[in-house]
């Protein structure tokens, strides 16, 4: 019989694949088992258009604070990260725009235009941020969370950073937090942005809305040269090197649990070998999502072992944020309607349409946990875009391709169900889009040549671990943050996880290195 010491069920950018290549490295013998043609499926970067680059679901790496990309010499493997001066930005149809700045001073420039108390304030918070920012991300993402011992000083460096006591942070929801902290609506809105993507917690929960805020603002995003599918090539390539083995088109039947341990997998239909086991000397690592993981294991296997999670992964909740991204082939370079206002918006690779008013970015909020597609339609728009920082992605003719995303309930009440997706709504939504973009860009329609979109629906048929078209492993709802999240190690014997725990994916690969600590932890 076939044996590793480790099995890993699916090598996603952010949790199985990073795990395989750091215990691979360590020493120990790893399989990478995958259910699509290639790694990190939603980590995929394509030529839709030719000698044009479109990453359309990983739209914007955040590795540019991660440990990963020293550790296993991802440089070395071809992987370079590049950020722009702008961390994050937001454009609005009134010609004017909000930038967070790798510099605090642009930032405080910038946010001054609207009001001179923003400015100052906005560079004092930023500068905590920064003074602040490894332990920050040593505690709070680089860390295998559930920890309760390091939850407390997290807390103390959010509120420190927005200046604020953690008693009063703990007291505000995100909107609160932005109106206590900021004048102007425009500085308020830029920061709801990522909070309101529903990426850090629910927004209208007391502490966690306005911890969820403070967590946004010690991002670094970039992408990676030549798309951010090098990032995955190259973890494939650094966990290759160290002997790794990886089988693809492989699906899992079920995990084997003997005596409350696991001892390896079953594998599927659609696999080389059909029925076969593999045992795992070490340990069995799932990256396949909590509904998935569940049902790989067993409902009464995992309640043997601990109701409560068994319970909890039972009503995981994954409806709320699903993705729809189009994705459009434009004739040459974006030149926001903002740049006027400040014309180094033209230089972020992410930016925010988001909102017409500080009353519309609640009211968006209130019209998600409602369920409100079409009010929440045209509201909040994210979009990313290569060109001001790689060259490689624009054709030689000066073509370039500017990704958008919206987030939207999966289940689609009163408008016919989740078969919706496939119907006239994409259409639907595609024109609103299409509105909304007329009033962010002068010239927009002459600018567009082609246009393609992915649904929610068309996320899940794309992954299965993307359950609804849940992109970050299950909704930040009030009972499913930080600590709450699944653990890495679950309770049956070397039984772990890397998909729907803390922090989410976002192409850090935090949830992989993390998985690989507790593994190698209990391997000695």
């Amino acid at each position: 019989m076939e044996a590793h010491d480790v099995i890993v069920i699916g090598g996603g950018l952010s949790g199985g694949l990073p795990a395989a290549a750091y215990l691979q490295k360590s020493g120990l013998d790893v399989l990478v088992l995958e259910a699509n043609s290639e790694l990190a499926s939603f980590c995929c970067t394509h030529e839709t258009w030719p000698q044009t680059l479109d990453s359309p679901h990983v739209g914007v790496s955040f590795a540019g604070n991660s440990p990963v990309i020293e550790d296993l010499e991802l440089e070395s493997y071809g992987f370079r990260f590049r950020a722009s001066p702008v961390i994050l930005a937001t454009t609005f149809p009134d010609g004017t725009n909000c930038l967070i700045c790798q510099d605090p001073a642009r930032t405080a420039r910038n946010f001054s235009q609207h009001s001179r108390h923003d400015g100052e304030r906005m560079h004092g918070i930023q500068e905590r941020v920064h003074e602040t920012m490894v332990e920050f991300n040593e505690l709070c993402s680089f860390t295998p969370h559930p920890d309760p011992s390091k939850l407390e000083r997290i807390f103390e460096i959010c509120a420190y950073a927005m200046g604020f006591s953690v008693a009063e942070m703990s007291e505000m929801t995100g909107p609160e937090l932005c109106e206590r902290t900021f004048e102007s609506d425009r500085c308020r809105q830029i920061l709801m942005t990522p909070v309101a993507f529903w990426e850090h917690g629910a927004p209208f929960a007391r502490g966690q809305g306005a911890y969820a805020v403070a967590f946004a603002l010690y991002y670094t995003t970039g992408i990676g040269v030549g798309g951010n599918e090098v990032q995955v090539d190259a973890l494939t390539q650094a966990f290759l090197a160290h002997g790794g083995r990886v089988v693809t088109n492989c699906t899992v039947e079920r995990i084997v649990v003997e005596n409350g341990r696991a001892a390896g997998v079953v594998l599927g239909e659609r696999s080389p070998d059909p029925g076969a086991r593999i045992d795992a000397r070490v340990a069995v690592l799932s990256n396949a999502g909590v509904p998935e993981t569940l049902r790989l294991t067993g409902e009464d296997t995992v309640a043997s072992a601990d109701a409560r999670l068994a319970a909890k992964m039972r009503h995981w909740k994954m409806g709320l944020r699903g993705s729809h991204v189009t994705s459009w082939l434009l004739g040459g370079r974006v030149d926001w309607g903002s740049s006027g206002f400040d014309p180094l918006v033209n230089e972020a690779i992410l930016v925010y349409r988001a909102f017409d008013s500080w009353e519309g970015t609640k009211r968006y909020l209130v019209d998600m946990l409602g369920n409100d597609t079409r009010r929440a339609a045209g509201q909040l728009m994210e979009f990313t875009y290569y060109a001001p920082a790689d060259p490689t992605s624009v054709s030689p003719e000066g073509r370039t391709v500017l990704r958008a995303e919206e987030c939207f309930p999966y289940a689609l009440h009163g408008l016919g169900g989740p078969e919706a997706w496939d119907g006239p709504l994409r259409r639907e939504l595609l024109e609103l889009r299409e509105e909304t973009m007329a009033r962010l860009v002068p010239g927009w329609d002459e600018l567009v040549l082609d246009r393609y979109d992915w649904t929610p629906l068309d996320n899940w048929r794309l992954n299965r671990a993307a359950k609804y078209g849940q992109v970050v492993g299950g909704d930040f709802s009030e009972d499913q943050w930080l600590l709450d999240r699944m653990p890495y190690r679950m309770p049956l014997e070397r039984l772990y996880m890397s998909n729907g725990v803390w922090p989410v994916g976002l192409g850090w690969m935090a949830a992989g290195y993390n998985a690989a600590r507790v593994i190698a932890d209990d391997a000695g």
